[in-house]
């Protein structure tokens, strides 16, 4: 119920407060004091002090707030707030300021901030008598096709396929976890199942469902998913609320796939090294789910934070299904980029932390998990990115616990009250907040070295790189690491401890890659330019080989990776692998053996040995298995033509005379970076092949 002794301020679009109409027209300071602000109070003014709410409505000193006003104050564009366009009673508050309607985030160039006095100024003019644009009648007139009376032949079909495909209370009650990869949406999924099953368990028994109370239940659920769905509540009970229970959406429906064992057992097989077909049978009918109700979710709603979320589950599933540069993966990752943007999560706005709230973190942990994803994407395909932190503004999420995240107001203050100056924990916790943290800051690195291994600008007379440049990059992502918590630090010895908790090791060896690719990125880029390599680059593509075998030599105890090997072999440990190949084609370390002394040629031969063994563990059906395969072929014949050309253990090793004109070619293009381990061969060597 709202007070109307201390009714919530109003604001503008431009976000600024809400002067009285006489303090606007005089071009006064007001005090924004409702119901009648100060300076009409000293000029006895009562009468004349109103507010205008929505276009034609007025408020004045003798007029409650209507009951449908907000309880919050009205929210600025700049935050990303978002109205339902299907319906006019869904309008949010920020676009009842005025009679333009709000087609999702809005900036500061768009047309709405220059309409909005214009529309102020009409809306007193024309008084309770103004006549709705264009663009409102549309809302207010527009059918609704799904609604709870009627949906389409095409949505009760694809309803009815997630629904059938729904475990029964016994099987789906339970829900498959991956710990250190799940981030924070576990904590929703687990509420949300529970209250399902509660709620409509009858419909999900096991044997034969009938269609048609089926149907019923997926009218109440695309009923549900019509409704507006605030991204601005940050009371936990009621943000839950919007799709606990009866309130079931079809967002959630598609966020509890990704944990739901379809296939019961459908796991056991895959220790033997590949996916046995219930794997395959389970992984499909998750990730058809997911896609439906995407799909569903695309046509009924206007988007939010939990379709945000499924949509960047949906890309990750492709990848798992197709490889991660098939254009597949390419197109879902694009439209959870234009989803992200659409909802204005690239905006938010953030003064002091103690301003923060529930619906903020959200939106920021979705931001920057998925600007990390989007720079992961780059390194593996080199095309260029689809989003820019240029055009970002959203903060680092503060690094608090789920629990917190989600608990009462003095709970989550109390939480924000124990972070270090940075934002960290001092819990010396990894929460799921840490891990965002720690992948976004070295993320935001890494897309400045892709503004100079993608750029064109390097060729040109306003060349703004450089060496100098590159060091910097180099000094201030070794900084930045060196900065994380001392929980999030790696020590391979760890990984043979079984003390130390798996959802510890899994973020901290993962963290410990994406520090590593940035560094192998970095040096390449610095040979480029002409700096001396001094061993460098040896030791950062060693570290980076010998911290990816992990994934393979011990699947047990890296359990929440073992649906993505195919992806981490050949985002990171397949092109540091080439520049150990080449020392094996062009030795230098009988010359002048490396600081590091776990740098040797028998080393490196041993490493690539398991690498390779690796590879041959992917199956070449398996997503990215025919680029494993390529790459493994070009490993071995290297090791081959080393280890059979060497004529005496006292003489050093010769220069491999590589024998095929492609040269050392994994045949990717993938960031140049298989351009990069191609052996640049003397025009001599070459004429003589």
């Amino acid at each position: 119920m709202n007070d109307h002794t201390n009714p919530p301020l109003l604001l503008r679009r431009n976000g600024r407060p809400q002067a009285c109409d006489p303090c606007r027209k005089r071009k006064l300071a007001c005090d924004h004091t409702r119901p009648v602000c100060s300076r009409c109070k000293k000029r006895k003014q009562d009468d004349e002090c109103v507010y205008l709410l929505s276009g034609s409505r007025i408020l004045t000193s003798k007029s409650p707030l209507p009951s449908s006003a907000p309880s919050t104050p009205l929210l600025s564009p700049r935050r990303g707030s978002l109205q339902h366009s299907q319906n006019s009673s869904t309008l949010t508050p920020d676009a009842q300021v005025s009679g333009l309607t709000r087609p999702g985030y809005l900036g500061p160039t768009s047309y709405c901030n220059i309409y909005e006095d214009t529309e102020n100024s009409l809306s007193l003019l024309q008084g309770a008598h103004r006549v709705a644009t264009q663009s409102e009648s549309v809302a207010r007139h527009t059918p609704i096709e799904g609604s709870q009376t009627n949906i389409s032949a095409r949505v009760r079909d694809m309803a009815l396929s997630v629904l059938r495909n729904i475990p029964d209370p016994i099987q789906g009650g339970t829900l498959r976890f991956n710990p250190g990869s799940d981030g924070w949406i576990r904590s929703i999924a687990e509420p949300v199942v529970k209250s399902l099953y509660e709620t409509f368990g009858d419909y999900f028994s096991t044997g034969n469902r009938p269609t048609a109370k089926l149907e019923e239940l997926a009218r109440i659920i695309c009923a549900n998913t019509l409704k507006p769905f605030s991204d601005d509540e940050s009371d936990p009970d009621k943000w839950f609320g919007q799709f606990l229970g009866k309130n079931i959406r079809w967002e959630l429906i598609g966020i509890l796939s990704i944990f739901w064992e379809f296939v019961p057992g459908s796991d056991v097989d895959f220790w033997k090294g590949k996916r046995s077909a219930e794997f395959d049978r389970g992984f499909r009918i998750a990730r058809e789910n997911m896609h439906l109700s995407l799909d569903l979710c695309k046509e009924l709603s206007a988007g939010n934070s939990m379709m945000l979320c499924l949509s960047q589950r949906c890309t990750i599933v492709d990848s798992m299904l197709v490889g991660d540069a098939d254009l597949l993966v390419w197109r879902t990752h694009a439209e959870t980029i234009s989803l992200l943007t659409f909802l204005g999560f690239h905006a938010v706005e953030e003064k002091d932390r103690h301003q923060t709230s529930l619906s903020t973190e959200i939106k920021k942990r979705i931001f920057h998990n998925t600007f990390s994803i989007a720079m992961d994407v780059v390194s593996f395909t080199g095309r260029p990115p689809l989003i820019s932190s240029r055009y970002s503004s959203t903060p680092l999420p503060l690094d608090i616990s789920n629990e917190d995240l989600l608990s009462d107001h003095d709970t989550f203050m109390k939480a924000i009250s124990r972070l270090d100056e940075e934002g960290w924990n001092t819990d010396g916790e990894i929460y799921p907040s840490t891990h965002i943290r720690a992948r976004a800051i070295i993320a935001l690195i890494r897309e400045e070295i892709f503004e100079i291994a993608l750029g064109h600008r390097q060729n040109t007379l306003r060349n703004p790189f450089s060496v100098e440049t590159l060091l910097q990059l180099r000094s201030r992502e070794l900084s930045a690491v060196a900065a994380f918590p001392s929980c999030l630090h790696f020590d391979p010895l760890e990984i043979d401890n079984l003390e130390v908790p798996i959802n510890h090791l899994s973020v901290r060896l993962f963290i410990e890659q994406e520090h590593l690719q940035n560094m192998f990125f970095i040096e390449r880029l610095l040979l480029r330019f002409g700096h001396q390599d001094k061993g460098d680059l040896l030791k950062v593509s060693y570290d980076l080989v010998t911290q990816t075998l992990p994934y393979y030599l011990h699947l047990d105890r890296l359990p929440s990776f073992r649906n993505g090997c195919e992806w981490l072999v050949m985002a990171y440990a397949v092109p540091a692998g080439g520049i150990l190949c080449l020392e094996l084609l062009k030795p230098t370390l009988h010359l002048r053996p490396h600081s590091d002394s776990r740098i040797t040629r028998s080393n490196i031969i041993q490493k690539l040995s398991l690498l390779v063994a690796f590879l041959n563990w992917v199956s070449p059906s398996a997503p990215n298995g025919y680029l494993c395969n390529d790459a493994k072929s070009v490993i071995q014949r290297v090791l081959d033509q080393t280890l059979n050309t060497a004529s005496s253990i006292y003489e050093p090793p010769a220069v491999f005379q590589w024998d095929s004109p492609t040269q050392l070619d994994f045949n990717f293009d993938l960031l140049d970076t298989f351009d990069w381990i191609r052996p640049d061969f003397p025009s001599s060597q070459q004429s003589n092949q």
